[in-house]
């Protein structure tokens, strides 16, 4: 078996995605929305974001 040093280990294919969830409210006009956002990094630092309806409750007060 053929050792590797990290720059190279680092291209292999998998490795980790690591995401969080979290509420953002957002002020449409005159109207407060809530959303889920699933953020996730993958193992070359590259975020995707995820956008899901929630309820008004689970996101933080305006102000």
């Amino acid at each position: 078996m053929k050792k590797i040093n990290m720059s190279e280990a680092s291209s292999v294919v998998g490795g980790i995605t690591t995401c969080v969830n979290s509420f953002e409210l957002n002020v449409v006009g005159k109207y407060n929305i809530c959303n889920a956002v699933k953020t996730c990094t993958d193992k070359n630092g590259d975020v995707t974001k995820e956008y899901t309806p929630a309820a008004i409750i689970n996101c933080p007060s305006v102000g």
